[in-house]
């Protein structure tokens, strides 16, 4: 096959409970790379600007607990840049600690260099030309859980954390949307926040970067009304890619990367604020690719990975991404969740 070479079976199991079902995933899509997604020409910079703000912050060494079940069960994973990642032992999701306070918080995403830069046209320009086939997809995947737990009508949409506006430009031409508002943006995307409760909420790679997850949680549940279906993809700290390159991994650093929730952690947070998981997958494509780009960073006692990576051909390793979709063992988590109780 050459070209577009994209084919997928879908399986229904049995996750978990009786009536939540998770859909295995068997995908491959070999037009998307990691460039599509950090092009060296802007990502290399990003990352620069992030490290020089991350390591002017002050060293915290007060008490730890995992943001998403509040336990103190947690092992020291990484270091990266002066800051310390979490692996949460009750759930297996990743976290930055001791949290960041929202002074911080605010100064990274919305007035620092790194700000400036990702606001900037050429940073936007970029990202809408390389990431066109990446949200057509995303729209028609959403698109898809629309019609299939709503229905055929046109619905008001919340994308909830928006920071490119080639995204909110591609997602407004979708058949689904009704209206279309933007809470909490990062610049250069306008807020346009809903008077009213949504059918619908995005939050597209949102939960990563908090420090509070039950807060936003809170938040978004006011905005969305009972039977609402919520929408959420965020990197997962307990996929392939993150526990085998932890700080090697260029594409997790802080503060970008704050909450990598696990399937479980991340169901068990939903279930927690009222929510009925509809679906929980990890249908990523990269990470074996981010392993494999890596090769030469990962660390001495992999000797799994070092030998997969060294060894065996792309056939091998196409199989391996598949194996790791189908398991959830990927560290590109969807969930679709239905608001079913209206919990303070």
């Amino acid at each position: 096959m050459s070209g577009l070479e994209r084919w997928f079976v879908l399986q229904i199991d049995i996750y978990g409970k009786k009536d939540i079902k998770m859909i295995r995933y068997k995908f491959l899509d070999t037009s998307i790379h990691e460039m599509n997604i950090h092009p060296n020409s802007i990502f290399s910079k990003e990352r620069e600007l992030a490290r020089m703000f991350v390591s002017q912050l002050e060293k915290n060494n007060s008490l730890v607990y995992c943001p998403l079940c509040k336990s103190g069960n947690a092992e020291l994973f990484f270091e990266k840049w002066g800051q310390k990642y979490y692996l949460c032992e009750t759930d297996w999701s990743v976290n930055l600690l001791p949290l960041p306070d929202q002074k911080i918080m605010r100064d990274y995403f919305f007035t620092s260099e790194l700000a400036k830069f990702r606001s900037s046209t050429e940073y936007q320009e970029l990202a809408t030309r390389l990431r066109q086939g990446l949200w057509s997809n995303l729209v028609e995947w959403i698109e898809g859980r629309v019609r299939r737990y709503v229905g055929m009508d046109k619905y008001h949409v919340i994308d909830w954390g928006s920071k490119f506006t080639g995204w909110i430009n591609r997602l407004e031409k979708a058949h689904f949307i009704s209206n279309l508002n933007m809470e909490e943006p990062l610049p250069p995307v306008k807020s346009y926040e809903s008077t009213v409760q949504a059918d619908l909420i995005c939050l597209l790679d949102v939960i990563q970067r908090t420090t509070n997850p039950h807060e936003l949680l809170k938040k978004v549940s006011k905005k969305l009304s009972l039977n609402g279906l919520l929408i959420i993809t965020c990197r997962s700290g307990s996929g392939f890619d993150i526990l085998t390159l932890r700080e090697h991994s260029d594409n997790v650093f802080p503060l970008d990367h704050i909450c990598l929730p696990s399937p479980k952690g991340i169901q068990k947070l939903l279930e927690e604020h009222g929510y009925k998981v509809l679906e929980l997958t990890t249908p990523g494509l990269l990470d074996v690719e981010f392993v494999k780009n890596a090769k030469g960073k990962i660390p001495s006692d992999q000797y799994f990975q070092k030998h997969l990576i060294s060894q065996f051909d792309e056939a091998t390793l196409e199989r391996m991404q598949i194996f790791l979709q189908q398991n959830n063992l990927s560290s590109h988590l969807r969930v679709v969740a239905r608001r079913v109780e209206d919990r303070k």
